[in-house]
């Protein structure tokens, strides 16, 4: 008889604490196994990451679930807020942000991969998440039409500074941005947004893809969930 899917969270919750109190709740309110069904209940709480599309140049991953929560916890997220994310990749992460924002809040989130989107943007529907809305295309271009965001967050990283989407944070947002350096390794950087200038409050190092500039394709669309 396997284990019980409530050992296999708490394992990750283990790891990952301490933590808010409404990140441990999305955490339960949005299993992460249903994200990503090609894999099994244990192997989608295994604390590393798993493959979700490899297809160089496109390459997606979902990272270890430990990480995702403790850098959830770092984006100070609340109700009411507006969120960008850079890389929907499976949409784990956008629906947790999702359910700590509420339906007075709103979620935008771009996948540069379109089978991905696609498929993320079924699952968010099936979770009944209206405040999110998932677009294939180039989010290192951010979505002005949504903006300003209370919040931005990047799933993959970039050795370029994203200024449009810094453009698109409101004064006193934060960003988590994953910052790449050839010969060392990649850094999660914390921004706050002061008099329009990023102020890197926290560095981590970490290990992410590497965000694709390319569009998504002449299939490109937008959903709202």
């Amino acid at each position: 008889m396997g284990l019980s899917l409530e050992h296999y969270q708490q394992s990750v919750l283990k790891r990952a604490l301490p933590l808010s109190e409404k990140v441990v709740e999305a955490f339960y309110s949005q299993p992460r196994h249903l994200f990503v069904p090609e894999y099994t209940v244990e192997e989608a709480y295994e604390d590393h990451p798993l493959v979700l599309f490899n297809n160089p140049p496109y390459v997606s991953t979902i990272s270890q679930p430990s990480f995702v929560l403790r850098i959830l916890d770092l984006l100070k997220l609340g109700p009411g807020q507006k969120v960008f994310e850079l890389g929907t990749g499976s949409g784990w992460n956008t629906a947790m942000m999702a359910e700590i924002v509420g339906a007075a809040g709103k979620v935008v989130s771009v996948e540069v991969i379109a089978e991905l989107a696609e498929r993320a943007q079924q699952i968010l529907r099936e979770r009944n998440l209206p405040q999110v809305l998932v677009k294939a295309g180039d989010g290192f271009e951010g979505d002005a039409v949504n903006a300003p965001y209370d919040r931005v967050i990047f799933t993959a990283g970039s050795s370029e500074f994203p200024q449009k989407v810094f453009e698109q944070l409101k004064e006193s947002g934060w960003m988590v941005f994953v910052r790449k350096t050839r010969g060392s390794p990649d850094m999660l950087e914390l921004i706050h947004k002061v008099q329009s200038e990023p102020h890197v409050v926290t560095s981590v190092p970490c290990s992410f893809v590497n965000v694709v500039r390319e569009k998504a394709g002449p299939d490109s669309k937008e959903q709202s969930l």
